[in-house]
């Protein structure tokens, strides 16, 4: 490990955007002991400073690659370009780091994930940060708190219990699917977070796990035979998950964007908007 990556990863562990690396020798052995034992009192200007001085060392860092997905209402066709809740924060972010260059590109949620996980300086914005993907990414977290409900047809009411012996969709590269796998359950897996909702109006499957915020606007926007008050069961951060060996002048000015737009309010301003809009409350 070279020596500003000895630096990323104690950057990384100081702030949980992955898990703890081992510290490894290099010249820049005796500065990463003093960040990794920075204590809460100490400014993280400080930290960043000289995380920063150490990046602009390196080679000028490649255009960083966000990757998005269709997934409303957090992103969805507009008229003329994408909209949603995740471009209303991807907008702002770049507002606060005009500096930095981004090239947004739309791809599936699957493919989003494996090409940000394999490719350098490539993002997916907005995914789960659950415990199973932690160690696959660099996190810059959180967005916000996403919150899960299991939804079923209007007769049935199974609990949590009952529901792991049935059968509960989700959709291909959603977080919560991979968290009720762990837990035991039988996950069906349809194409797009809709599907699922078709399959349970048609009785393919018992149950259908769905973010509070997605379900509402299917609800909104679909006629569905479907019991709209969902068993609570779940809640995770959002967040941007880039790959490992994405420039780390561009990690830590997303960071210090994402920190000042949660600072400022607006982040929380977006979220009402969208409470109001989808009638339905996110928990921030």
């Amino acid at each position: 490990m070279n020596s500003w990556r000895a630096c990323l990863a104690c950057y990384q562990a100081q702030f949980k955007l992955a898990q703890p690396a081992k510290r490894k020798q290099g010249v820049c052995h005796r500065l990463t002991q003093t960040l990794c034992s920075t204590t809460p009192g100490k400014p993280l200007e400080l930290l960043l400073a000289l995380l920063l001085l150490i990046a602009s060392t390196q080679a000028s860092a490649a255009k960083l690659v966000m990757n998005f997905f269709i997934e409303p209402p957090f992103v969805t066709h507009g008229d003329e370009d994408l909209t949603g809740l995740h471009i209303d924060i991807f907008k702002q972010l770049q507002l606060q780091q005009k500096n930095l260059a981004i090239k947004v590109q739309l791809i599936p949620l699957k493919r989003a994930y494996l090409l940000s996980a394999q490719l350098p300086n490539n993002c997916v914005f907005g995914i789960e940060r659950t415990p199973a993907r932690e160690t696959d990414f660099v996190w810059v977290s959180p967005l916000y708190t996403s919150r899960y409900a299991l939804y079923q047809r209007p007769q049935a009411n199974q609990n949590l219990n009952q529901l792991k012996q049935l059968t509960i969709g989700s959709y291909l590269g959603s977080g919560v699917a991979e968290y009720l796998e762990t837990a035991g359950y039988s996950v069906d897996l349809a194409k797009t977070n809709l599907n699922s909702a078709k399959k349970l109006q048609r009785k393919r499957i018992q149950a259908w796990a769905s973010d509070v915020l997605s379900a509402a606007y299917i609800f909104q926007h679909h006629s569905l035979n479907i019991n709209p008050k969902g068993l609570p069961f779940y809640s995770t951060k959002r967040a941007i998950a880039c790959n490992k060996n994405t420039s780390l002048e561009a990690l830590i000015n997303l960071h210090q964007g994402l920190d000042q737009l949660h600072q400022s309010g607006k982040i929380e301003a977006i979220l009402n908007r969208y409470e109001q809009q989808y009638q339905v409350d996110l928990g921030q």
